[in-house]
């Protein structure tokens, strides 16, 4: 009986073949799944618009401070802040827009915009954070803002 074992456990051993496998290289990506029929137009643009700023509150507690300060987005990329040429980018999140604004007294804020505001014209309280280079990411400011 053990001969039969020794004999028996080789030639299992050696009459096993290694199966190739073709590499099939990476899934497809699934399809993206529309839930909301009212997309986001990716073409929207701020160019040619202008928004005043009529106040602002810094952090989540407090007053807010009136002002008048206008906002005249000149191209896609560039704007005036109260006459002084800025910088800009504005662009599609998966469901709003991020606006940041470089070169403002606030310094370069950052904050998400939605469809309805844009639609209305209107933006009320919204919060953008402080994005300057060296600072702490921890300072926000709350925008109310009209389309003029």
């Amino acid at each position: 009986m053990k001969k039969l074992f020794y004999i028996l456990i080789p030639v299992a051993f050696f009459s096993c073949q290694k199966e190739t496998v073709a590499p099939t290289g990476p899934p497809n990506p699934p399809s993206p799944i529309v839930t909301d029929s009212n997309q986001i137009d990716s073409n929207y643009s701020l160019a040619g618009q202008t928004w005043i700023i009529t106040g602002y509150r810094v952090g989540g507690i407090g007053s807010i401070i009136t002002t008048s300060d206008t906002l005249e987005f000149v191209t896609k990329t560039s704007y005036n802040y109260n006459g002084s040429q800025a910088t800009y980018s504005f662009y599609t999140t998966a469901s709003a827009y991020n606006l940041t604004l470089n070169y403002t007294p606030f310094g370069n804020v950052s904050g998400t915009i939605y469809q309805g505001n844009l639609d209305q014209g209107v933006i009320n309280g919204l919060k953008f954070t402080d994005i300057t280079m060296g600072s702490s990411n921890e300072t926000y400011y709350y925008f109310w803002m009209t389309r003029q």
